[in-house]
């Protein structure tokens, strides 16, 4: 248990129900050493700059990024330190400094000391770990999500993961 990442996989499009800080994110947990999350973080981080470029075009999709948060109890509780890696959605690219900016939109009581689900936190380009456009259900990016995803037995669970984050298909690996 010592050398685990807990990975948020939290609602992707809507708008947080009345009882949302109430409510614990699902999350999953993964060994810092997967290999095949280690594909997906560098897919990530070689095609970022594709995803700033559509970030700035803009548009009616929904633009997420997933950043690593450290936990501070759970890191001392196990002697070393614990992360969370979170989506937050409503990202925007902010040229003259080159940072992203993004917004909390569900957020576990671990971190409630320090985030609010509504804040907007900003952040620079190589501190993404994934990202993800959805546009009409169809997904680009998203590559820790298409890692989680694939560990998945059967077709009724995919469509219901699917379902939970609003995807409808995923499209191939994007500005590579």
């Amino acid at each position: 248990m010592k050398h685990l990442i807990l990975i948020m996989v939290a609602l992707l499009l809507g708008v947080p129900s009345a009882n949302a800080e109430d409510r614990e994110p699902k999350f999953n947990q993964i060994k810092r050493s997967d290999p095949e999350m280690q594909r997906a973080y560098d897919l990530a981080s070689e095609t970022i700059s594709a995803f700033i470029k559509k970030v700035q075009v803009g548009g009616d999709a929904t633009f997420l990024a997933k950043l690593k948060f450290r936990v501070p109890e759970l890191s001392e509780h196990m002697g070393s330190d614990q992360f969370l890696y979170i989506w937050l959605n409503g990202v925007a690219y902010h040229p003259e400094e080159n940072l992203l900016s993004g917004v909390f939109f569900e957020l576990p009581k671990s971190l409630s000391k320090w985030h609010r689900v509504g804040e907007r936190l900003g952040f620079y380009p190589e501190d993404v770990f994934d990202w993800m456009i959805i546009e009409n259900g169809i997904a680009q990016g998203g590559y820790t999500i298409k890692a989680m995803r694939s560990r998945l037995k059967t077709e009724e669970e995919k469509a219901r993961y699917d379902e939970y984050i609003g995807i409808k298909s995923y499209q191939p690996v994007l500005g590579r």
